[in-house]
């Protein structure tokens, strides 16, 4: 199966925040799922809705 990934502004929208407060939580290890293309930041989508719906908790089970 083909991960999809999702971009910052789409996740700020997602998520009713700015742009800005997303790439802080995402630097900060809030936010998982976040990956470098080049000189931009993705999201895998399947690791996000799953914290979403886990509450906003990482599920550190996996790791």
């Amino acid at each position: 199966m083909e991960k999809e990934f999702i971009t910052v502004r789409s996740l700020s929208k997602l998520l009713d925040m700015s742009e800005q407060t997303t790439y802080t939580l995402s630097r900060n290890g809030v936010i998982p799922g976040r990956v470098k293309v080049g000189n931009s930041v993705r999201f895998n989508k399947a690791e996000v809705i799953k914290w979403l719906q886990n509450g906003g908790v990482k599920d550190d089970s996996e790791n």
